[in-house]
């Protein structure tokens, strides 16, 4: 694996500040009219995912969101919807942190 394949992850990853900041997102209607609570898990999977295996590559995150979403018993957002809300989630903890759009991982379609 070269550099290169792995995104640089931000030094701190606050979780109760990403919920925080995506609970009043969806306060003002910018998440759609679905219940906060159906983007919870994703918003800690997103957190989690960049906490727990910080070089893991693009092609492992998108494993692991197979996995994520294959395990939830009725999934409120479709597998679009919740890959979509994901990249938000790193783009926000990476505009949060000053490092490079390019350098954000992404989740394989």
């Amino acid at each position: 694996m070269h550099a290169a394949d792995v995104p640089n992850v931000p030094p701190v990853i606050d979780v109760e500040r990403e919920l925080t900041y995506w609970r009043e997102r969806h306060a003002e209607g910018a998440l759609g009219p679905s219940s906060f609570g159906h983007f919870v898990p994703w918003i800690k999977f997103a957190c989690d995912s960049l906490i727990t295996h910080p070089r893991a590559r693009n092609e492992q995150r998108e494993e692991a969101f197979q996995t994520q979403y294959a395990l939830q018993i009725m999934p409120r957002l479709t597998e679009a919807q919740a890959r979509d809300f994901i990249e938000q989630c790193w783009d926000h903890v990476y505009v949060s942190s000053m490092i490079a759009r390019a350098e954000r991982p992404r989740l394989s379609v």
